[in-house]
């Protein structure tokens, strides 16, 4: 036996591979159950840590900052204290969301989902940058259709019905953040409701709330204003016509009923004759000239200065003014404005698009959500006292200065 082979039978011997790594496999021979273990604790290891990131976000950061708004913004609304500071109560969306697709042959389908799904309801002292309270709402399932608004002596929470989320009605005491009264209670009240609720939708602009009922029951309305509910909205309608008290008014009009160019308006009239016309006098703003008689007297209206308002809303008014956002042109791409204007119709102040939310910008080339009908229903502004804030559901909130319309803070 050359010196060779007496090699090779003592490398086999003592179990060396020439060229192999001790401890790797051996050629054509699977991997070894160590390395298979290193694998598996590596996964473990990865799996941990991602669940100690989780427990982080979700659970040791927000003890460690408890005066942080958290979630999407989906509502807010603005509460008068005696000192004439102002609270403001935010509705967020705290769940956490993700885009689910299953997928199997001949079906696809991707929808949003959700984990801890939840709305925080928060009472936060905007000028001193502190959360007062912080109330958890729980949700089975994603957070739709919720609005949230204040009615003088209450927080209202109004949710609509989706997949495992029946509709949710409560109210909050503005004082403590105790609930007052939940769904089945507003239900007990009112006998039209007893077989549960299917359907609840709060309607901004006009302060109702609409109801579908199990027993068959569609578009109840209930007014916040009388705290009634009536059968229909047609009812509530004609009772609102005998209101005979004088009312005034900011309206827009189309100028020469063209739907683009704004005119805005201060009207005067009997409340049942406002109403009556009201989406006339909208249309065009011939019928504020004609100053047409009507049974119950004369609808004045005073034309509020000559400006134009490109596209405009009127987002807030009270009895010193009226604050509008319009556009800065008809275009693709477009800015948009935020004009106070005092009852006499002057100019207080205007906050241009770079002092605003960016989202708010007008883009068709981005897609839906970043035309005018995309974001116009996004957009709220509130005021009280010398406070006012504007509000980009899902983007943040703003809150100016009434007097001159100095940006006081940002959250977002």
């Amino acid at each position: 036996m050359d010196t060779r082979e007496k090699q090779s039978e003592l490398y086999k011997k003592l179990g060396i591979h020439p060229g192999i790594e001790p401890g790797s496999p051996l050629p054509g021979n699977p991997a070894s159950p160590k390395s298979g273990m290193g694998c598996l604790v590596k996964l473990i290891l990865i799996v941990l840590l991602v669940i100690l990131v989780l427990v982080g976000i979700f659970y040791l950061y927000p003890l460690a900052t408890p005066d942080k708004i958290r979630g999407d913004i989906i509502d807010c609304a603005l509460v008068g204290q005696k000192d004439g500071s102002n609270r403001l109560w935010i509705l967020t969306d705290g769940s956490f969301n993700y885009i689910s697709t299953t997928k199997s042959p001949g079906h696809y389908s991707s929808g949003r989902k959700c984990k801890s799904c939840k709305a925080w309801l928060y009472e936060y002292d905007p000028l001193g940058g502190k959360v007062v309270r912080r109330i958890k709402i729980p949700y089975r399932d994603i957070i739709i259709r919720t609005s949230m608004f204040y009615n003088g002596d209450k927080i209202w929470h109004v949710a609509d019905a989706y997949h495992l989320d029946e509709p949710k009605i409560q109210n909050f005491d503005v004082l403590t953040g105790t609930m007052v009264e939940d769904t089945a209670g507003f239900i007990s009240r009112h006998p039209m409701l007893a077989a549960g609720i299917v359907k609840a939708w709060y309607d901004e602009k006009k302060d109702l709330i609409t109801l579908d009922t199990k027993d068959g029951r569609t578009g109840l309305i209930y007014s916040l204003q009388e705290q009634k509910l009536y059968p229909s909205y047609s009812l509530y309608y004609d009772e609102q016509r005998k209101d005979l008290s004088e009312k005034e008014k900011f309206l827009f009009c189309a100028q020469g009923g063209q739907e683009t160019r704004k005119l805005l308006y201060r009207v005067k009239a009997v409340h049942r004759e406002l109403i009556w016309n009201e989406s006339g006098f909208q249309h065009n703003c011939d019928q504020f000239a004609k100053k047409i008689l009507h049974r119950d007297g004369t609808v004045e209206a005073k034309q509020m200065a000559d400006t134009v308002f490109l596209r405009g809303i009127i987002y807030h008014q009270d009895k010193d003014g009226a604050i509008v956002i319009h556009l800065n042109q008809i275009d693709k791409k477009a800015d948009r404005i935020m004009t106070c204007i005092d009852r006499d119709g002057r100019t207080k102040w205007t906050v241009p698009q770079s002092d605003m939310f960016q989202k708010m910008q007008i883009n068709e080339d981005k897609g839906y959500h970043s035309t005018f009908g995309g974001t116009e229903n996004k957009i709220k502004v509130i005021r009280s006292g010398n406070l006012v804030v504007l509000m980009l559901e899902g983007a943040g909130i703003m809150g100016f200065d009434y007097a001159n319309g100095k940006k006081l803070f940002t959250i977002d």
